[in-house]
């Protein structure tokens, strides 16, 4: 029997159990608003699941804006929601969205008046911060430093592949993998073509020699500018440096080569009531039900466009959610991706609509042209953006692919980047599917061998 755990939000009891996150155990309470926009104080739900999209923000234990859905919940937690200062339910400064209908320009509000232009910038002031200071000052986490030869970001099927096989050429390598467990999307079972659990269980079981750090994620990659012997190199050539945060400590790991297999997140798609609560990402709401059983409810209407449009409607109702609609909004957004929506199957309740709006707090209705649906919630199915920015950010090129929506990062045929100790593999190369786990074997063999050439 699963534990219960009881925690309270804004100082009412709610249930939980062990192997919740907080996000997952406040919506098996019923509980949708996390918290509210900066400016005009609009509701907001979770929305990705994955830590990224930065709408389920929590002040937890008196630390501030900590993201529910990566908070483990544990018994006794104090959570409570920011930004609602009179209330999160009826939270009166919600009124400035309807007193400015067009744009509430803060700089220039009442600057008639040297007095009450200080008045309202104070005001502004105040009320643009998130969250308060934490109660109590702790001592610093507590840092270590470590050296890898070879280190690959990302435990999904990109990087477990690139992981072997840098360790076939006998490279030391780390697995850095911010979640529970290895496997990424193959455990979703999207794509019937990608590898799938069985996969991962099964070449998991063939890592050995790799060490492999789950819930590790990396902050940051940068070069390391002063080598671990004191001697000056040239510095697109030195090791890197990259900082890794758990649970209860910081590492700052000296590597020889990176393999940058981070995958994607999941994207909204831009219709009116997008950013309401009830909006959630179809990849997140597969992810939540796989991880803690939580559903949001029974009907869903799906909305998005090419494959990943079918492939998510299916697997959500594998899942167990009935589908009210599954809508292409192909054309909706100037930005379409570049794969088409196929025919959809007669199994599906399929409805091609570019004018969409969803209704309610949570949404209870999604119109669609000029039909209404009634559903429980909408999920968002959109190719997922390459997460490029830990490779970008040291200095990596990327280009824009159309097919995957975003911007992946510039690699050669051996998964090599512009910065000659990175590499790159998976979605974050725009590689996916089934080609995903050839691009990490390709760049993991590639890394370990430009190791040995320094």
């Amino acid at each position: 029997m699963t534990e219960p755990l009881s925690f309270t939000l804004d100082g009412e009891r709610q249930k939980g159990v062990r192997g919740d996150t907080v996000a997952s155990a406040l919506l098996r309470s019923g509980v949708t608003t996390f918290t509210r926009s900066i400016k005009y104080h609009r509701p907001r739900g979770p929305f990705c699941f994955a830590g990224s999209c930065g709408q389920c923000l929590l002040r937890v234990d008196g630390v501030p804006s900590l993201l529910a859905c990566r908070v483990p919940l544990e018994e006794g937690m104090r959570c409570e929601r920011q930004n609602g200062p009179l209330g999160m339910e009826a939270d009166v400064l919600r009124a400035s969205d309807f007193l400015f209908p067009k744009h509430l320009d803060h700089h220039h509000l009442l600057v008639g008046s040297q007095l009450l232009g200080r008045v309202a910038l104070e005001i502004a002031r105040r009320l643009a911060g998130l969250g308060r200071l934490p109660d109590e000052t702790g001592a610093p986490e507590r840092g270590t430093v470590a050296h890898a030869q070879v280190v690959v970001i990302g435990g999904g099927p990109a990087g477990i592949a690139a992981a072997r096989a840098a360790a076939s050429e006998g490279a030391q390598v780390l697995l850095v993998e911010r979640g529970r467990r290895l496997g990424g999307s193959a455990l979703l079972e999207i794509d019937p073509e990608a590898p799938g659990p069985e996969w991962v269980a099964r070449e998991t079981e063939r890592l050995g020699g790799v060490e492999v750090a789950l819930e590790a994620e990396a902050l940051g990659v940068y070069p390391n500018d002063s080598a671990e012997d004191g001697q000056a190199r040239d510095k697109t050539d030195a090791p890197a440096l990259i900082a890794i945060r758990r649970r209860q400590s910081l590492l700052a790991l000296i590597a020889d080569r990176v393999v940058v297999a981070a995958g994607g997140v999941s994207q909204p798609l831009p219709f009116p009531g997008v950013d309401r609560p009830g909006v959630y990402a179809a990849r997140g709401l597969l992810e939540l039900a796989r991880t803690t059983g939580v559903r949001v409810g029974s009907r869903l209407c799906v909305v998005g466009e090419g494959i990943e449009l079918l492939r998510c409607a299916r697997a959500l109702r594998t899942a167990g959610y009935a589908l009210a609609r599954v809508v292409d909004a192909s054309g909706s957004w100037p930005f379409a991706s570049g794969s088409d929506t196929p025919e959809p199957a007669p199994d599906l309740p399929f409805l091609r609509a570019r004018n969409l709006r969803a209704r309610g707090r949570p949404v209870r209705e999604l119109r669609a042209e000029s039909e209404r649906i009634a559903c429980d919630a909408v999920a968002v199915a959109l190719p997922p953006a390459p997460l490029h920015e830990l490779a970008s950010a040291a200095g990596a090129q990327t280009h824009f692919s159309r097919e995957l929506n975003g911007f992946a990062v510039s690699v050669d045929a051996s998964g090599r980047t512009t910065v000659p100790w990175i590499f790159a593999a998976g979605r974050v190369a725009g590689s996916s599917g089934a080609a995903g786990p050839q691009s990490g074997s390709a760049a993991g063999t590639a890394a370990a061998r430009s190791r040995e050439k320094r």
